[in-house]
């Protein structure tokens, strides 16, 4: 008995050091848009007001229209799984004015990574020049003006297409854009992802941008973008953006991570877990979806179950015996993955878990 312990409390200890090593103790922010709708962040005043975790740093006086959230969210194939819904930015020449942020632990960092999956829904508002729509924030809440890693994107082939563009830094003048990688036009109505990284460090600063890059590990040598023509330096990264006026894509945003490294935020679904066709299953949780429990129904053994939330952070942990009971009504709603590990085999089975 004493040695099943130990084994059991060494399968934890490893799967917190795996965590570590893995990166996902550097995920900064996870944003999926995780909130019942009808809903809009940043909220509906000046700067200054706040809704779902997001706040305004920018609007026309007196303007009260909203960045919602709709419902549905993007995904991308390989992506760690999405949850929740998406934002959507309307753009619109008569009622422009809203740049919120969210805010996270800020860091003075060299380095740091977002990514996002962005739709651009057609060619309304977007011209022929520049405008960003996604970026960095050295300061977070209602006041916000030295920005760093903008992303945006510009109508190509007589509106038929876009580009994806950026900038390194906010410059009050002289800064000009990088564009898509190759010159390659993009397609309204798709969902790309789009990683960035900034490096603060170099002088000017270095922002670059990959589309639909290779997921998790070390960011591409190849394939991407950088831009060094802003002469501003950024002080701190301390919030992610998103900015609506009357030349910003009308599109959808949905997944946003920001982390220290490009693994942070290219997570892959169900990253070392042996794929298994769900009928050779010899492990079951139910109901599913669930509320304030689950139930684990599996062989007879001794096993450990362990509950990781989208962006690979332990959420919690229970010993079971065979079959179970495993409480869970701290947990927000939202999409969670259930390993189910029998730890004298050490053999191991992965969940999906939705949480109502």
């Amino acid at each position: 008995m004493k040695k099943l312990l130990l084994l059991k409390k060494l399968i934890i200890v490893v799967l917190l050091v795996g965590l570590t090593t893995a990166g996902w103790s550097q995920v900064a922010l996870y944003e999926g848009f995780d909130y019942a709708i009808p809903a809009y962040i940043g909220g509906n005043g000046d700067a200054g007001t706040v809704s779902n975790n997001w706040t305004t740093h920018s609007s026309t006086a007196g303007q009260t229209t909203t960045i919602d959230i709709v419902a549905g969210s993007l995904t991308y194939d390989g992506l760690q799984g999405s949850a929740g819904n998406k934002v959507y930015l309307f753009s619109n020449k008569n009622a422009v004015s809203r740049d919120v942020n969210r805010a996270f632990t800020a860091s003075t960092a060299s380095i740091m990574y977002y990514s996002a999956l962005v739709d651009i829904i057609d060619s309304a508002q977007l011209n022929a020049f520049d405008n960003y729509f996604l970026h960095f924030g050295a300061t977070a809440g209602a006041s916000n003006t030295t920005f760093g890693a903008r992303l945006g994107a510009k109508i190509t082939n007589t509106g038929k297409n876009f580009q994806f563009i950026l900038a390194n830094t906010s410059s009050p003048s002289g800064t000009t854009y990088t564009f898509t990688p190759n010159g390659t036009d993009m397609t309204f109505g798709t969902t790309y992802l789009v990683v960035v990284k900034y490096d603060r460090s170099t002088t000017p600063t270095t922002a670059t941008l990959w589309i639909n890059p290779t997921l998790g590990g070390t960011e591409p040598a190849t394939g991407g973008i950088s831009n060094t023509s802003g002469v501003n330096t950024f002080p701190s990264f301390a919030s992610i953006c998103i900015r609506n006026n009357a030349t910003t894509p009308k599109a959808y945003i949905d997944e946003i991570r920001v982390g220290a490294s490009y693994a942070d935020v290219t997570p892959i679904s169900g990253v070392g877990i042996t794929k298994r066709d769900p009928a050779q299953k010899q492990t079951t949780i139910y109901p599913n979806p669930a509320k304030s429990f689950f139930n684990v129904k599996a062989p007879e053994g001794d096993y450990l179950v362990t509950i990781n939330n989208t962006v690979g952070s332990l959420v919690k942990s229970v010993d079971l015996n065979s079959t179970g009971k495993v409480e869970m009504s701290d947990l927000r709603p939202g999409i969670y993955y259930v390993t189910v590990q029998n730890v004298n085999t050490s053999k191991k089975e992965v969940h999906k878990l939705i949480v109502r």
